[in-house]
């Protein structure tokens, strides 16, 4: 008897359902806040343009000659089943461990961690490149069952003042301790995009009168581009050519009545140069920087001054402004991981008849903690990947090119 086979396509039948068999997968090697040795990967979608990550699969984003290590999860295989790990150009990434030829280890061998690999990032020049790194079955030249592009990135310094604001006689209680923690860790946020900020090593004092409460920037139902308050305090002599980040005590929204509902304000060279100065009205100007008001909280306030920094970087919240609703783009999943993503914690309920937040155990656990009061806590990731569909979603390239630009700096 003869047995006729033939391939079927899904997407003409529409009663065939097509399943993606994954035997091996990429994530990341931590949880917790991000870690500048593991970074997070973009996966977004596996079939992408060739102009950005070229691997049928996800990327990571590599500091050049910084090493970071990946997870590898072995999804449909055994865990004594031999993998082996290749780069292809190894004069853009270099595989430290496992050795090349070497299987991956499911347990620790020495500092390394089982079933991660560790990738240098070995390229020069001032250019990002990229290679592709392999998982072979079996043996060292065997099959490939997986693929992750890595994107390895020249280094770039943003030089960064900070200024503690007292306003009518009350002071912030941020202290340059407070700051220099926070940038530790925006340190870590920012690294797998090949950037890294210097802080000067002074808190630089300032003082302003005749705002409407002490300690406190009033918003009101104006734009915060030309909110006067917020814009006097960000022209309190600002540092040519650094980021210029205020912090002081609390924000009032007369809009919802609601004190240090807001965590951050902040704004690039363009939203200065749309919004000038304006002496009929006493309208001091739109000012680029970033402005954070106290938080007991560490976490929160580096998380908040990550955030606000992609925004003064011309970053916008995740897919802001793109079509379809927000349950379908900015709050999925990827949004939550997203350091772009419009809250500083997680909501993952709704309120009857609202569709924003589906109730979804998987969006409230992106793997990025939680803060000292139990909320948890949204991802830190930034894109890589250019994904038509998806506004703004080559994050990385866009806040590098802006670095370059130099949005960050007043005006």
């Amino acid at each position: 008897m003869a047995f006729d086979i033939q391939v079927t396509n899904p997407q003409l039948h529409a009663s065939v359902i097509p399943h993606r068999i994954v035997p091996v997968r990429f994530a990341r090697a931590v949880s917790g806040f991000a870690d500048k040795d593991a970074p997070d990967i973009d996966d977004r979608g596996f079939i992408i343009p060739q102009s950005f990550c070229n691997a049928l699969g996800p990327v990571v984003g590599i500091t050049q000659n910084k090493t970071v290590r990946v997870r590898v999860i072995r999804d449909r295989l055994e865990p004594t089943t031999q993998i082996f790990a290749s780069v292809e150009d190894t004069a853009i990434a270099a595989l430290e461990h496992p050795s090349p030829g070497t299987a991956i280890s499911s347990s620790d061998v020495g500092e390394r961690k089982g079933d991660c690999i560790y990738l240098t990032g070995t390229a020069s020049g001032s250019s990002a490149q990229e290679t592709k790194v392999k998982i072979h079955f079996g043996a060292a030249d065997g099959p490939v069952i997986a693929e992750m592009a890595v994107r390895v990135y020249p280094e770039l310094v943003i030089r960064v003042q900070a200024h503690a604001v007292t306003i009518n006689g009350v002071a912030p209680t941020t202290t340059l301790a407070n700051v220099q923690s926070m940038f530790r860790r925006i340190n870590r946020i920012y690294a797998s995009a090949g950037v890294r900020y210097s802080l000067a090593n002074n808190l630089a004092a300032e003082s302003v009168n005749g705002f409407t409460t002490p300690g406190t920037v009033t918003l009101t139902n104006v734009a915060d581009q030309r909110n006067t308050e917020l814009q006097t305090v960000m022209r309190l002599n600002p540092v040519a050519n650094k980021l210029n980040a205020y912090f002081f005590a609390h924000y009032f929204d007369t809009v919802s009545g609601q004190q240090d509902q807001v965590l951050g304000i902040a704004f690039s060279r363009n939203d200065a140069n749309a919004n000038p100065p304006n002496p009929a009205t006493g309208f001091p100007g739109c000012q680029a920087g970033i402005t954070v008001r106290d938080s007991a909280d560490i976490k929160e306030s580096a998380h908040t001054s990550a955030h606000e920094i992609g925004h003064a970087l011309t970053l916008m919240h995740y897919a802001d402004g793109q079509a379809g609703t927000p349950s379908d783009i900015r709050n999925d999943i990827w949004g939550h991981r997203n350091l772009m993503h419009n809250f500083v914690n997680l909501i993952n309920s709704s309120a009857p008849g609202d569709d924003r937040f589906p109730n979804s155990p998987a969006r409230g656990q992106v793997g990025y903690g939680s803060y000292s009061d139990g909320r948890v806590m949204a991802g830190q990731n930034l894109g890589i990947k250019k994904i038509s569909g998806i506004r703004q979603s080559d994050q990385v390239e866009t806040l590098r090119t802006a670095i370059r630009n130099r949005t960050y700096a007043p005006v």
